[in-house]
């Protein structure tokens, strides 16, 4: 298959993974575009078995590799973001994803990727152990206690 049809299979999915990391859409779709080169570099050298859990796994190595560089670009100054609300904006933030990303962002971040991974992408937890680069009882460690936080933050009403 051509990286056309994988990219037309797994674009939603990335893009939506990738904006549930970084809750910013020019940068997701940055992202987006980073992870499909470095999949098309490689996939002309070498064949892929499994190919959703490396395309998140490239996905999630962009993505510590974008956050490394912003570090670096600015070790001491915080980031200041403007607040630019949006009609697009007050659509995405009424949205139901929305709010469970607001969720996940109140777990740790090895939970909140196991949460991703799992239950909102459906990757194996093998495949989500693979992408995360931990062992498999690790994963399973931080989805259980992720799962058991959510359900305690939704109990709660989501606050």
């Amino acid at each position: 298959m051509e990286l056309e049809h994988f990219y037309s299979i797994y674009i939603k999915d990335l893009y939506n993974y990738l904006f549930s990391l970084c809750r910013h859409t020019e940068t997701a779709e940055d992202l987006l575009q980073e992870t499909f080169y470095k999949a098309h570099v490689t996939l002309l050298a070498q064949p892929i078995s499994e190919l959703k859990p490396w395309l998140f796994k490239v996905a999630y190595y962009t993505y510590i590799d974008h956050c490394r560089k912003e570090k670096r670009s600015e070790p001491y100054e915080e980031i200041v973001r403007a607040d630019y609300t949006t009609p697009e904006m007050i659509l995405i933030q009424e949205d139901s994803f929305t709010t469970l990303l607001n969720l996940l962002d109140q777990l740790s971040p090895f939970e909140k990727q196991a949460i991703l991974l799992c239950d909102v992408q459906d990757c194996t937890n093998e495949q989500a152990s693979q992408i995360l680069d931990i062992k498999l009882n690790t994963l399973k460690s931080h989805l259980s206690r992720g799962r058991k936080k959510m359900r305690t933050l939704i109990g709660e009403g989501g606050s």
